[in-house]
């Protein structure tokens, strides 16, 4: 990874924590209490990543063949199942085992940063054929952001409140966009567009409503030093590793594989916070790998790409 790369690594970085400050600010103004933090959180996540989810796979998949372009999206997918399987293994690591800190690691193992960071470094890397395939991949990882995401905190238990949770908004949409493009049925391209524009509210404030939920925690979020360090060890660089060598087996084109690797790297996902918080999972465990991950990032980015070049 270059100089130039790793300037907009960090700016991009540094961008996500300046939505954080934003957040913490509105606390501090008392613009946001929890209340409303958890309101607009689960309006976010039920109304607004819906049009986003439905957006994002239906453009990534329409306007090709469908069974051409499969590798990509059930490769993402299948990354962030392996990542879940993982973290069943891994979880018992943990100091504090209650059920509310294994919601919590088990959904950082899952999901990582799917798009935002690995977007700037795979054009920086590949140019737009390499963002072009990572936009193929978001659509397994938002698939499996919605199920695997979900399913992992309950264990991957199949009783009814677990089927209640992962049926969501969020996956309806997106099994909708797959059907309309596997049966190759046409959307004005104006209502896909609007789709798309109510989406993209999603992300910024979904880091600020993280950032105001951060600044909630308080003092909690560094306890627990042990369990941190775990976690972070986890999520960038043993959880990666397992990904990558597992990786190595598969046949695929070059820039699947390297598109794929690029991915296995990433930190934890900046929605994590809020979607712990609405499944009543440990917010300040969830809060402080967000940071921490997001963070530390750039050095297990750069060393695993430097290990790339020497292998």
């Amino acid at each position: 990874m270059d100089g130039e790369m790793t300037l907009k690594v960090l700016l991009a970085i540094g961008q996500t924590f300046l939505f954080f400050g934003v957040g913490a600010l509105a606390v501090k103004l008392k613009y946001f209490e929890a209340g409303d933090v958890t309101r607009l959180g689960n309006f976010t996540m039920d109304v607004i990543f819906p049009f986003c989810g439905f957006a994002s796979v239906f453009r990534g998949m329409g306007g090709a063949d469908p069974m051409a372009v499969w590798l990509p999206p059930v490769l993402a997918f299948s990354i962030m199942a392996f990542n879940a399987l993982l973290g069943l293994g891994l979880q018992y690591g943990l100091k504090n085992r209650s059920e509310a800190r294994l919601k919590a690691f088990r959904q950082m193992a899952a999901i990582n940063n799917y798009l935002f960071l690995p977007l700037i470094i795979v054009e920086s890397l590949y140019g737009s054929a390499g963002s072009g395939c990572l936009m193929l991949f978001s659509v397994g990882s938002t698939v499996g952001f919605w199920t695997v995401g979900i399913w992992v905190m309950s264990g991957f238990r199949l009783d009814r409140e677990t089927v209640k949770n992962l049926f969501t908004s969020n996956l309806v949409a997106v099994m909708l966009a797959v059907i309309l493009v596997f049966l190759k049925i046409p959307l004005p391209a104006k209502a896909v567009d609007m789709a798309d524009a109510i989406g993209r509210i999603g992300t910024p404030l979904m880091l600020v409503l993280t950032g105001s939920s951060l600044a909630l925690s308080g003092a909690k979020l560094f306890h627990e030093g042990r369990d941190a360090v775990w976690g972070l060890l986890c999520r960038l660089l043993i959880i990666p590793a397992f990904t990558v060598a597992a990786l190595k087996f598969l046949p695929m084109p070059g820039m699947v594989r390297n598109v794929a690797f690029i991915l296995a790297l990433m930190p934890t996902s900046c929605a994590s916070v809020i979607i712990v918080n609405r499944y009543c999972g440990d917010v300040d465990y969830s809060g402080q790998q967000l940071l921490l991950s997001t963070f530390v990032s750039p050095l297990t980015i750069m060393g695993f790409l430097y290990l790339s070049t020497l292998f």
